[in-house]
């Protein structure tokens, strides 16, 4: 339910017999990474076994951990009418040093009372408040659909007084993930709730932070404690989770999340936030970073070994901790002068910021692991490019900063064999950003096509929910941009990732979805921009049409609107409108714009009629519609000699280990590795015929065996049409591949 913490299940049958009977059973209470690997668990972390018991009509099962705290199911069943029941259930933790929870059998107690026709009045009623918050819609159907998911699933999994949307959200299986992972995961997570204009949403990860301050601190040396925070990879949802031993190499994790604060703060406005609680939390992670600084004989201060997330060679002054370090000092003193907050640490920030090491950069591959170790091989996380996203102390639009921009971007996506789906996410956003027009939505399409699952969710090992929720926030880059330079800066970039020059209709029959001007239609609304402003903007036929933007805090209103001058502005009053050259010499216009203020802004060459200001959704693509925004496999259709070309992007793939990748420089599916998946095409067969099969495939070894079937679906029957079985061979490498004869099938 939205709002009371139960779950609702109604039971019917329809005939008036009794219903299917529900039972709690409970698994063991073992710590789910452990368990997963296969490990044994010690009896140190053995729990005891769970207890029954009922309570005024609700039944309940508790399970104390050894080490304190615990957590209880409760539920109930009642009749509505005859063949008719519903349950009501929950659940609730309690933390170490607590008595295990009695509030759940209270909690389904008050859903009882409430009723099921109230609960489903009242949970509509919220989502009904929800969804308009704001809007999108574009040509690619697929894509689209797959947005609109992500906003759903963050919704169902976290509010504003809930706990932190963890890497599964309430969607539960068995998994090696069973913590918060503060070196991206986290992160990632909660990218898309700040131009979705779902701020609240993004405020059980400022929560969660706030209440975790004393846990925080605890993390560091006692030596260090009186002005230092900090965190490790892993903790749960008390931020407890040390600096030290392997994973507290990485340095700057809770730095990192903290940009997410700020980026909580820039898109709302909130100053007492910023002053109350961003600052000195902010203040103390950097105080963490100024213990560990050292001078060189450059006259350069420098970091020692540190860990860039997941990368296994360690190196003194990574980018990672070089770009969140100089991203903390430039904000704690953006903050300082805006605040007058006439602190005496302002000194110190200035002259560490004027000191600190710059980047290192290796000419061929870009911006490196650390000095002295480039990015040497294939390596998923672009932790070493946070100085370009989404920090962005490089402008990507600068003649200066450019070049290594792209070499970097070019080397590290460019470099297969680790890469996971956050990876092409990642160079999809920074590929708005660099304004590359086509590589950002075919990134994409890449990702939708080798990673997503058919409901959407993502898996590396077990289900972790970053990443598809990274693909909805890339997406948002596409359509809305408002970095800065400056920390406090804004520059609104309307519709930046899409071609400015009219290109055919997306719908069209030869319209390529992840082709050069894809999108020359799009409608946002009300989407968020930093600096606490709401856009709306729509284009039609390759051509911004319009742009509506509301000041909600009163910020300095500065933006590229992609409409062509002269500009007309319409509003309440006359508003001072100025386009001039930014600093790369790109066209931005600076408003007047005070709060509370709406201006609506239209080219007077290409004049809009009044009712044509409307915010409609896009034309969907017939060819692209796909409920999920999964993988949609058209049927194959046979050459002109009457053969069939299956490829790998026309399969679908049966099974949760397959993944579609690239290694060689070619398309293939990986991870073969159980004999229950497989890969299916549905072929279009104009006539019989006797087919010779071949098969490109790559292996280390042979044995085993290739099995073929055709097969003909007959009602809601499969009728096999056809069989063959062919030994496998070995190629002599998993990027070797050769082709091999199979058989022949005979397809009536």
């Amino acid at each position: 339910h939205t709002e009371k913490l139960v779950t609702v299940i109604e039971e019917a049958d329809g005939k008036g017999s009794p219903p299917a009977k529900i039972a709690f059973q409970p698994l063991p209470a073992t710590p789910a990474r452990e368990e997963y690997k296969g490990e044994a668990i010690p009896l140190a972390k053995q729990n005891p076994a769970p207890a029954f018991g009922e309570s005024a009509g609700v039944s309940w099962c508790r399970q104390a951990f050894k080490a304190g705290g615990g957590y209880t199911v409760a539920w109930a069943e009642r009749e509505l009418s005859p063949g008719r029941r519903w349950l009501a259930f929950t659940v609730d933790y309690t933390a170490s040093g607590e008595p295990v929870s009695t509030k759940v059998v209270a909690d389904v107690q008050s859903a009882l009372q409430t009723g099921l026709d109230e609960l489903a009045r009242t949970h509509r009623e919220w989502w009904h408040t929800f969804w308009p918050r704001s809007f999108l819609s574009i040509p690619d159907t697929r894509m689209e659909s797959f947005y609109w998911i992500q906003i759903y699933k963050f919704a169902s999994g976290t509010r504003a007084d809930r706990p932190a949307l963890d890497l599964m959200g309430p969607w539960f299986r068995r998994t090696p993930w069973p913590k918060i992972w503060w070196n991206l995961n986290i992160q990632l997570t909660y990218w898309p709730v700040y131009a979705a204009n779902r701020l609240d949403l993004g405020e059980s990860l400022t929560r969660m932070i706030d209440a975790g301050v004393p846990n925080l601190i605890s993390n560091v040396p006692p030596d260090w404690r009186h002005d230092s925070a900090a965190v490790g990879r892993t903790s749960s949802y008390d931020c407890r989770g040390g600096v030290g031993g392997k994973d507290g190499e990485e340095r700057g994790d809770l730095t990192w999340t903290l940009h997410n604060y700020w980026l909580q703060y820039r898109y709302s406005g909130d100053e007492t936030m910023l002053r109350e609680r961003l600052y000195p939390i902010l203040k103390r992670a950097i105080g963490y970073y100024l213990h560990l600084l050292k001078p060189g004989p450059d006259g350069k201060l420098h970091l020692p070994l540190s860990l860039s997330p997941e990368f296994p060679k360690t190196a003194p002054d990574t980018n990672y901790d070089l770009a969140l370090l100089r991203w903390g000092l430039m904000t704690l003193l953006a903050c300082h002068d805006r605040l007058a907050l006439h602190d005496p640490m302002a000194a110190t920030w200035r002259d560490t910021l004027a000191k600190l090491t710059p980047f290192p950069v290796d000419p061929a591959t870009g911006y490196m692991i650390g000095a002295g170790v480039p990015l040497d091989q294939s390596h998923r996380h672009f932790s070493h490019l946070l100085m370009v996203y989404p920090l962005h102390l490089v402008d990507a639009e600068a003649a200066a900063d450019r070049p290594v921009i792209e070499q970097s971007l070019n080397h590290w996506i460019g470099f297969e064999g680790a890469l996971q789906g956050y990876s092409f996410t990642g160079a999809s956003a920074m590929s708005s950003w660099l304004g590359r027009k086509d590589a950002s939505v075919k990134l994409l399409n890449e990702f939708l096509d080798r990673f997503v699952k058919a409901n959407t969710m993502y898996l590396e090992a077990g289900p972790v929910i970053e990443t598809p929720l990274a693909g909805a926030a890339a997406m948002h880059e596409i359509l809305l941009q408002s970095w800065s330079m400056d920390p406090l800066g804004t520059h609104i970039r309307v519709f930046p990732g899409l071609a400015t020059s009219p290109s055919p209709r997306a719908d069209s029959p030869s319209a390529d979805a992840a082709a050069p001007g894809a999108w020359p239609d799009a409608t946002i609304h009300k989407m968020r921009a930093e600096g606490a402003f709401e856009v709306s903007a729509v284009r039609r036929a390759g051509r911004t049409r319009f742009v509506q933007i509301k000041s909600l805090a009163g910020a300095p209103c500065r933006v590229r609107s992609g409409l062509e001058d002269p500009l007309v502005a319409a509003g309440p009053r006359a508003f001072a409108v100025r386009t001039e050259p930014d600093r790369n010499g790109q066209p931005l216009t600076t408003i007047d714009l005070r709060q509370g203020e709406t201006i609506l802004l239209t080219s007077a060459k290409f004049p809009v009629a009044p009712a044509d200001l409307v915010i409609e959704p896009v034309a969907a693509q017939p060819n692209r519609a796909n409920f999920y925004g999964s993988r949609k496999v058209p049927a194959v259709k046979a050459d002109a000699k009457g053969s069939f070309d299956l490829g790998v992007r026309q399969a679908k793939l049966n099974g949760s280990s397959l993944l579609l990748q690239k290694s060689a420089g070619r398309d293939n599916v990986g991870r073969w590795i159980k004999a229950d998946e497989f890969l299916s095409w549905k072929l279009e067969l104009r006539e019989p015929g006797t087919f010779r099969v071949f098969a490109t495939y790559a292996t280390t070894g042979g044995g085993g065996r290739f099995a073929v079937e055709a097969t003909r679906a007959a009602g809601r029957q499969v009728q096999k049409l056809a069989a063959l079985e062919a030994p496998r061979q070995g190629t002599g490498g998993w990027d070797k591949f050769q082709e091999f004869e199979l058989g022949t099938l005979e397809l009536s």
